[in-house]
């Protein structure tokens, strides 16, 4: 089982893993936005729906990114392995 797989569906398992750097910050501006959203006057309910669609959207375009990454790879090394003599 993955280690993040690990957490999600087991919280009291060995697999332990820390934040990177990165991830610490996305979540803080995460915060931080919902926060001063919240301030300037957005209803709470409202700052959900809009980080809610934002994750989605980045979870999204994510995956998409990865997955058309993979196949313009596979399609490169199979141009290649097709171009070597044999």
């Amino acid at each position: 089982m993955h280690d993040s797989v690990a957490l999600c569906v087991v919280p009291d398992s060995s697999a332990r893993r820390q934040l990177a750097g990165a991830e610490a910050v996305v979540i803080v501006v995460v915060i931080i936005v919902a926060a001063t959203l919240n301030k300037g006057g957005m209803p709470p309910r409202e700052v959900l729906s809009l980080l809610g669609a934002a994750g989605l959207l980045a979870v999204t375009m994510t995956r998409l990114a990865t997955g058309a990454a993979t196949r313009v790879l596979r399609h490169l090394a199979r141009a290649q392995s097709a171009s070597l003599s044999r």
